[in-house]
């Protein structure tokens, strides 16, 4: 398989512009990145649900105004303790809260499918002899896995390459952005990304024998996409959904996806988060137009002067889930996107880690043989 000798294109030099980032190195201690204090693959608790008396951060959803509030445990050295909300089903509100995507989705997924699709009423076709309505129905399909981060970390590179697999089709764009920029509305059109891909895999089969020695078709072919920002945009939720005294989503995107698709598979790729904030700052050309890197030095500083300030009064949760004001037009840089931590977290709070494959640009780099092997492994795909 020559695509997996192939070297991911990364920015490998950055010059004298990270010799004035010195003062990031204390970041990537609390970031965790690399270092002993976080350990992405190894399954611990993370946050908790516990029940506060505050407004509803779910406005209108309980009478008694006792809401749900997401514990940072991360961050502090206090024992928080969290008692379960009674009479509370997340994937029943979450229901509630979207029904046109649910209204849309059928309660079971096609057994003999690998990827998670369906039979969708389509059009009624004229009448048959007997003079009933002719219907048909189209193959409608969800991503089986999704790259949800980072920006800046190689997710091109890694969808273009599990999409050289044999079994593996591209959907009409790497990025739909579906559940992220377009805030989970027209659920049809997302689908329709998938339309040509849901051909393939329909056509597809390939023949197995059961254990009882039966033969059976299975439509073994999947598809996917990659949103680098999937693990941290929680946006579409601000104002309607988010009404804590502690300034943090009690809601997730996550949660959302699980009450969608509760077996779906995701990877997420990082670096180091120096080296991926030069990147970023290095991708804005059009709105950075004198990039130096005294310029670049002068935003980040000024970037964790109002990082800082955010921490003296609310926790790094909070503050990583804050409104993103550091667009390159503010003279800052998008340093909360480095915060893999907390948003890794969360992710780990909804779904178990096995359905979570973690792993790190630079390891990909050195060894795109080994890495590409063990996302294939993940997605359960052969060697080719």
């Amino acid at each position: 398989m020559p695509v997996l000798n192939e070297q991911p294109r990364t920015h490998q030099s950055f010059g004298k512009a990270l010799l004035f980032c010195a003062c990031l190195l204390t970041l990537i201690f609390l970031y965790g990145y690399g270092h002993g204090r976080w350990k992405p693959l190894e399954d611990r608790a993370v946050s908790w649900w516990a029940v506060a008396g505050t407004s509803s951060p779910l406005k209108g959803v309980m009478d008694n105004k006792r809401v749900l509030v997401r514990h940072d445990t991360s961050w502090s050295d206090e024992n928080t303790q969290a008692t379960s909300a009674v009479g509370f089903n997340m994937t029943s509100e979450l229901r509630r809260l979207n029904p046109r995507i649910f209204s849309a989705l059928p309660k079971a997924f096609l057994s003999d499918y690998k990827n998670p699709c369906w039979f969708e009423k389509a059009k009624e076709t004229g009448l048959d002899p007997q003079g009933r309505a002719r219907v048909s129905f189209r193959l409608r399909c969800l991503p089986y896995f999704y790259i949800i981060g980072m920006q800046k970390c190689g997710t091109t590179d890694l969808y273009y390459r599990i999409t050289q697999h044999p079994d593996v089709v591209r959907a009409c764009a790497k990025e739909p952005k579906f559940w992220t920029t377009y805030g989970h509305r027209q659920l049809g059109k997302y689908l329709d990304c998938f339309g040509d891909a849901a051909s393939i895999i329909r056509k597809r089969i390939r023949k197995q024998l059961t254990s009882s020695g039966q033969e059976a078709a299975n439509h073994y072919v999947i598809t996917g996409e990659a949103n680098p920002t999937t693990i941290f945009y929680n946006d579409n939720w601000r104002g309607k959904l988010w009404d804590t005294p502690n300034n943090e989503p009690p809601i997730l995107l996550a949660d959302l996806i699980r009450a969608v698709q509760p077996d779906a598979k995701f990877i997420l790729t990082l670096r180091n988060p120096t080296e991926m904030l030069y990147s970023d700052y290095l991708y804005w050309k059009g709105i950075h137009v004198n990039r130096s890197n005294t310029d670049f030095h002068a935003r980040t500083t000024l970037t964790i002067r109002i990082f800082r300030q955010c921490l003296k009064n609310h926790s790094v949760r909070s503050c990583a889930y804050e409104v993103e004001t550091d667009l390159p037009s503010s003279g800052t840089v998008r340093l909360r996107r480095g915060l893999y931590e907390v948003y890794l977290r969360d992710w780990l709070s909804v779904f178990p880690r096995e359905q979570i494959l973690v792993q790190r640009l630079e390891d990909h780099s050195k060894d795109p043989n080994k890495t590409m092997t063990r996302v294939l492994n993940f997605l359960d795909l052969g060697q080719y």
